[in-house]
């Protein structure tokens, strides 16, 4: 900033008008001169926006529209290609851009004849180990090429705080907090709450996680892993930090350092209402009879994905009667895992497959007897039928010890400042 120097620019341009009116005033004559006459200048000035040009022609960007098919999408970006439209048909790699999914972006450089002479869509779905991959197809010559590349992918931590005032749903829509961090919560405080009766109006939530987002997208980032998370209700208080260690390997802590971390996930599907507990005697809901139900019964939209509760292999893959589609999964040799009415299953499932906690294995249906959309789940120990909400209460994993609790501390101290400063905030605002 230079306003000194233009202060004293104005002062001595201030002085030499005045003593040049003072000189003035002794040899200028009476009469005052008549002034210039006015004139008007109109200069037209383009407001729209103008593309970006590039030495193949213009650079386009579009988020892909619901219901999408090829040629819409190339009208939209300004395209009449059909011999790059017959390559993506035909090509085996290309022929992923007819995925066409609703939001992922895509770029073209569309030459002035309107052919395409690069395009770029990105592969990964809303998951944060899917991201970094794009499909590009190029023109080459009289022809086309298709291949895949890496994407730089852009991190960024969020702070978000939100408290309880009819409903735990309610009150993340209204502070922008991402979903899947009552997933997170439901894993890992267990049965230590219930995120369906024990929260409160008052009730506070505290959180900190990640965002990824790829290098130059229109798309809205996607939420990585929660970092931490801090849940107050009444005189309760919850806590979790996410602690990795040098292998890529890490769980969930308590800020005193307990593993939170158990055998078996506490559901598997994200945050869900019970609608059927394990009980010896129900009323079968298609025959109408009475007779034990060997597991709990989870309602979901079609399509929500159903995860593994713990590592294991897949055992069974495909139709059982009145279960419908099925999967299950043996966990150890005692332990073993069915899922049930399933809409699908999740691609490359086959007997002998390994599966890690928390992986999807398929999705949510109606299929074989059931009444609506919902998830059959069983647990079974040496053969037996179990209540599967009583195999969760297991005692978690080891504890940190030397180095990696020291390290821990540190972190830990991080998140109780970033938690504290909130709650200052929130007190400065009421004050």
């Amino acid at each position: 900033m230079r306003f000194p120097q233009v202060k004293t620019l104005a002062i001595a341009i201030g002085a030499i008008t005045s003593f040049a009116a003072v000189t003035a005033f002794g040899v200028a004559p009476l009469a005052t001169p008549a002034l210039p006459p006015t004139e008007t200048t109109l200069e037209s000035i383009a407001l729209a926006p103008e593309l970006m040009e590039s030495e193949a022609g213009f650079i386009q960007q579009e988020k892909i529209r619901r219901g999408e098919t090829l040629g819409s999408l190339l009208a939209r970006i300004g395209a009449d290609d059909p011999a790059f439209a017959a390559f993506v048909r035909r090509d085996p790699v290309a022929r992923r851009l007819l995925e066409l999914r609703a939001g992922r972006t895509v770029s073209a450089v569309v030459a002035e004849d309107r052919s395409v002479e690069r395009l770029s869509y990105r592969l990964a779905g809303d998951d944060p180990d899917s991201l970094g991959r794009r499909l590009v197809i190029v023109r080459e010559g009289d022809g086309f090429g298709a291949f895949e590349e890496a994407v730089p992918i852009e991190r960024s931590v969020e702070t978000r705080s939100a408290e309880i005032r009819r409903s735990l749903v309610e009150a993340l829509d209204v502070a922008d907090i991402p979903d899947n961090v009552v997933t997170v919560m439901a894993d890992v405080f267990g049965t230590d709450v219930d995120l369906q009766k024990d929260v409160r109006r008052g009730d506070r939530l505290r959180v900190v996680y990640e965002t990824l987002r790829e290098a130059g997208s229109l798309e809205p980032p996607i939420v990585g892993k929660i970092l931490a998370v801090q849940f107050r209700g009444g005189q309760r208080k919850l806590e979790a930090v996410w602690f990795e260690r040098p292998d890529g390997s890490g769980s969930y802590y308590t800020f005193d350092g307990r593993n939170l971390s158990r055998p078996f996930l506490a559901s598997p599907l994200e945050f869900t209402r019970v609608s059927s507990g394990f009980t010896e005697n129900r009323l079968h809901p298609v025959l109408r009879d009475w007779r034990a139900h060997k597991g709990v019964d989870m309602p979901a939209p079609i399509g929500t994905n159903v995860r593994a509760v713990a590592n294991g292999t897949i055992d069974f893959v495909g139709q059982q009667r009145g279960y419908g589609n099925v999967v299950v999964v043996k966990h150890d040799g005692r332990h073993m895992t069915l899922y049930a009415h399933l809409h699908r299953f999740a691609d490359g499932l086959q007997p002998g497959g390994a599966v890690r906690q928390g992986e999807v294995i398929g999705s949510v249906g109606q299929t074989g007897w059931a009444t609506g959309p919902h998830l059959h789940f069983e647990f079974h120990i040496d053969g037996q039928h179990v209540d599967p909400m009583a195999v969760v209460a297991q005692e978690p994993v080891r504890a940190l010890q030397g180095e990696e609790r020291a390290r821990f501390g540190a972190l830990a101290g991080q998140y109780r400042a970033r938690f504290g400063l909130l709650d200052t905030q929130l007190a400065a605002r009421f004050e």
